[in-house]
């Protein structure tokens, strides 16, 4: 298949899911917080919990990381000296490559330059995207559902001397925190991604529906959640019939296809993926 097909909407594959705390939790603003706390929470405008879509993209891409090495996969950790793997994601790389790539552009030919991003892209990167290729993933805010219980909290933390391992006197603070067990409706958008992307990212889901931490303090055990109702849906415009109703369909619940059991969708990616399928 041509590299500019990627350019082509072809697949789409969205991915809905419940979030649930079951520890307490903070996403902060720096900031004082509603409770005049020293260390709020973000909240929108009428004082509801926000779980922001950058937030789940960033710990959903330190996930699919510490997993693309059991898929046989490249992630370069934003890192090239550290990871051996070249992507033009990180900065101090780019540098020493950026000639090539503004050779790449002014040669006219996009296939060339699709040929040289692809080539500068570790597996990670292709899928959330770098400086030179957009995203194959969106992430949607969290919907909060438990509106009720989502009361905001202050807990007491005191600064350590890191010498004596003792509390420093007269340095005590506070800051917000939101009740375990809120929960909130994400939602996942892959476009064209291939087998590939859609391994990493169903290996994610795998590791978050058995349990992970979202969020600021996690290492004093803060922001524990897991996943639940985990459904698949997606649609193939290389299909006739799916690309007919998608296409003449203006309700969103209708235009995508149900593609099942959501373990068995992506087992069957990680398991190509694992005995070195698509790249």
């Amino acid at each position: 298949m041509p590299l500019i097909d990627e350019l082509k909407l072809s697949r789409r594959l969205q991915v809905t899911a419940r979030l649930v705390f079951d520890t307490a939790w903070r996403i902060g603003t720096g900031k004082e917080g509603i409770t005049s706390s020293d260390l709020g929470v973000l909240l929108d405008p009428v004082g509801k919990p926000v779980l922001p879509g950058s937030s789940l993209k960033g710990r959903l891409r330190g996930t699919c990381e510490g997993l693309a090495h059991a898929l046989n996969r490249t992630a370069c950790f934003l890192n090239v000296s550290a990871s051996g793997v070249n992507c033009v994601s990180d900065v101090e790389y780019y540098r020493q490559v950026k000639e090539e790539h503004t050779a790449a552009v002014r040669s006219g030919d996009p296939q060339e330059l699709l040929r040289w991003i692809n080539a500068h892209s570790c597996d990670v990167c292709k899928l959330f995207g770098s400086p030179t290729r957009a995203a194959r993933l969106r992430c949607a805010d969290g919907q909060l559902e438990t509106q009720d219980a989502a009361v905001v909290q202050v807990r007491d933390g005191v600064v350590l001397d890191r010498d004596s391992h003792t509390a420093v006197p007269r340095l005590k603070y506070d800051y917000e925190v939101l009740p375990a067990l809120t929960s909130f409706r994400i939602r996942f958008d892959l476009e064209n991604a291939n087998d590939t992307d859609e391994a990493l990212f169903g290996a994610a889901m795998f590791e978050w529906s058995a349990g992970g931490s979202l969020g600021g303090f996690t290492s004093r055990g803060l922001g524990r959640f897991h996943l639940e109702d985990v459904k698949v849906f997606g649609v193939n415009l290389e299909d006739p019939k799916e690309r007919v109703a998608y296409l003449t369909t203006t309700d969103p619940a209708k235009r995508l296809r149900d593609r099942g059991d959501w373990k068995t969708y992506f087992t069957g990616k990680i398991e190509s993926a694992s005995q070195g399928g698509e790249s």
